[in-house]
């Protein structure tokens, strides 16, 4: 996969609606390619002899205390 370029993100701020400066693109661009490289050896992951594993049935859909409104547990200290 080729990296990503300016325009690239550029063009993917604006089709979400989001302004963004020169500046920010190219440290945005910077940022992604970085990650993109980063997550690149998951794809070699050899995933056709792992079995798919369900989830709770009565978990939520998403259960992050942002958006809960709950806070994240913190351990006791004595």
């Amino acid at each position: 996969m080729s990296d990503l370029t300016t325009e690239h993100v550029t063009a993917l701020a604006a089709a979400l609606g989001l302004p963004v400066t020169l500046e920010d693109a190219v440290e945005v661009t910077h940022r992604l390619n970085a990650l993109l490289e980063a997550l690149a050896p998951l794809a070699d992951l050899p995933l056709e002899t792992v079995e798919p594993v369900p989830g709770p049935i009565d978990a939520p859909a998403s259960s992050a205390p942002a958006e809960t409104g709950e806070r994240w547990p913190t351990a006791e200290r004595s």
